[in-house]
């Protein structure tokens, strides 16, 4: 009996040496930028760390404006030699995880993990990578439509193929499964955008966006806007900051919850799971944003029951 209580205690110290660390232990953390939205995230990060007791060191990295750049970030990484590398953004994620392999990365808030190639795929990464990505479920984005506007029925996005035709590829599917129907329409540059607009205009009673640099670049989104607003089309954006600008309605990602939920894949790497088998997280948390004063301008009526629970802007 006390032979099995000694092995019990052993086992039970080598799991919390491996969650709580050693003050030798790093974590490096790359921000994308010095955003609030990635503080916010990387604040409930450590807090999600700092709970279980925690006792390395954290240590923040940011690629600009001043911050380390190109092949320095990676030689900075490989010196530092962290426990766990953690990335804030997109661009952080993009700048790491094709050179480092040799440690584990987890990133947080990561636009279309898949289709930017940061990992193969959402439930099973493989590879060093896994992470809480920002990108809210389609069939979430598709029903929220669907409440919003019930009589919508096609469903228009513009996309470029190279950046995010996997994810519309996706979402057809997921329209299709909300009973609406998705119709794409392609572009190769920014400068097609407008030709491209007029002809989904024709087609379709609603218009979806997704996060593609091609579409909404330079003064493409304000084109979009004032185009939907002219035409009568309701447009759900990206985020809030296209509510706020005259887009009927997007869903807002709560961005501390994110970096909760990075903490907790992050707990599990530092408790010796390996990165590949952990899935790739979506926000759990998101929230309507409905501008009615532009329900008003295209003469649309939100049903009473969408507006529950939402952020209204008038």
């Amino acid at each position: 009996m006390r032979r099995r209580t000694v092995l019990f205690l052993a086992i039970a110290l080598v799991l919390h040496s491996a969650v709580t660390g050693t003050a030798a232990e790093t974590i490096l953390a790359i921000t994308s930028a010095p955003a609030e939205a990635y503080q916010t995230a990387l604040a409930r990060f450590k807090g999600a760390l700092r709970r279980t007791g925690f006792a390395g060191g954290i240590e923040e990295v940011g690629l600009k404006p001043g911050g380390v750049e190109g092949e320095r970030l990676i030689q900075a990484i490989r010196a530092k030699r962290p426990v766990l590398v953690v990335t804030l953004g997109s661009e952080a994620t993009a700048r790491v995880t094709p050179q480092i392999k040799d440690l584990p990365v987890v990133f947080c808030m990561a636009l279309n993990p898949v289709a930017s190639g940061f990992v193969p795929e959402l439930e099973r990464p493989g590879g060093n990578v896994t992470g809480a990505s920002l990108d809210v479920p389609l069939s979430t984005q598709f029903e929220a439509i669907r409440s919003v506007v019930p009589a919508a029925r096609r469903v228009g996005v513009l996309f470029n193929p190279a950046q995010t035709g996997s994810v519309v590829l996706q979402a057809g599917k997921a329209a299709q499964e909300a009973g609406l129907t998705l119709v794409p329409r392609a572009v190769q540059t920014p400068a097609e955008v407008p030709r491209a607009l007029e002809g989904l205009g024709r087609q379709t009673d609603f218009l979806w966006a997704v996060a593609d640099s091609t579409v909404f670049f330079g003064g493409s989104t304000e084109h979009i806007l004032r185009y939907t607003l002219t035409n009568g089309i309701p447009f759900m954006g990206l985020s809030p900051a296209f509510v706020q600008a005259g887009a009927l309605m997007a869903l807002a990602v709560d961005y501390g919850a994110v970096g909760e939920q990075c903490g907790a894949l992050a707990l599990q790497v530092l408790a010796g799971r390996a990165p590949a088998g952990l899935a790739v997280t979506v926000p759990e948390r998101v929230t309507l944003h409905l501008n009615l004063r532009t329900a008003e301008n295209i003469g649309l009526k939100i049903p009473s029951q969408a507006m529950k629970g939402a952020v209204l802007v008038r």
